[in-house]
């Protein structure tokens, strides 16, 4: 049973249970008036201490019934704290075992693909645009980087680049900067080839200087009112 199952079961039970709760409450209340046989009051705070404090406290408002009684003024609201309580100390400060086993593959599915990333620059010194889904070069398309992933160089780095990358486009690219001899990769972004000026504006909006065509493994650099294309001539934005 996977935990969306046990959630439903869960609130389905609660749903219930509040519901009973409140009519009992109601009911107990007719019998009341009418001298008839009564609910238990052990039967009233069991139906609260098993779940049903909310229909148990609204019993209580509604009907106007139990109020004057120390045990249930108290004792219900009482009731209904603790187990919210309870609630958010279960959901919030406690991971269950397949939520845990689900993020530690997520991660070692990260630090392979980041391993196999890293390998690949190893033996692409010019640069490259991978699909890391399928760890193939894409032959088409306008790669831009995202700003979130700049300046990422380490092999610790590279696994939150690769995470990027499958939380948004799924490619990763790579270069060689003969400055200081690093390699940098990035989070990045395919447009179509004959997107250019959306491809200019993402590249501006995630402070880049310039985007990459596949196609012709040209450059194209970005000014703030231009474009430079391997330096010969300017294009109009």
């Amino acid at each position: 049973m996977n935990d969306q199952s046990i959630i439903h079961i869960a609130l389905t039970y609660l749903a219930v249970i509040n519901v009973v709760t409140f009519f009992v409450y109601g009911i107990d209340k007719w019998k009341a008036k009418k001298s008839k046989w009564r609910v238990s009051e052990a039967t009233l705070l069991g139906l609260a201490v098993i779940g049903g404090s909310i229909g148990a406290w609204l019993g209580m408002k509604t009907w106007r019934h139990k109020t004057s009684h120390r045990k249930f003024r108290y004792g219900v609201p009482l009731i209904l704290v603790v187990q919210i309580a309870l609630f958010f100390l279960c959901s919030c400060g406690t991971a269950s075992p397949s939520s845990l086993s689900s993020s530690q593959t997520a991660q070692k599915d990260i630090s392979t693909a980041a391993d196999k990333v890293w390998a690949f620059a190893s033996s692409h010194p010019e640069g490259f645009t991978l699909d890391i889904r399928t760890m193939t070069e894409p032959e088409q398309g306008i790669a831009v980087s995202y700003a979130a992933t700049q300046n990422s160089h380490t092999r610790s780095q590279l696994d939150a680049v690769i995470r990027h990358a499958l939380q948004n486009d799924g490619y990763v690219g790579g270069w060689y900067n003969q400055e200081n001899g690093l390699y940098y990769f990035d989070s990045t972004r395919l447009f179509p080839e004959d997107s250019l000026n959306e491809a200019i504006q993402f590249g501006k909006e995630n402070k880049q200087t310039s985007v990459f065509i596949l196609s012709t493994s040209s450059e194209v650099f970005i000014s703030s009112d231009s474009i430079q294309q391997n330096h010969r001539g300017t294009v109009p934005l």
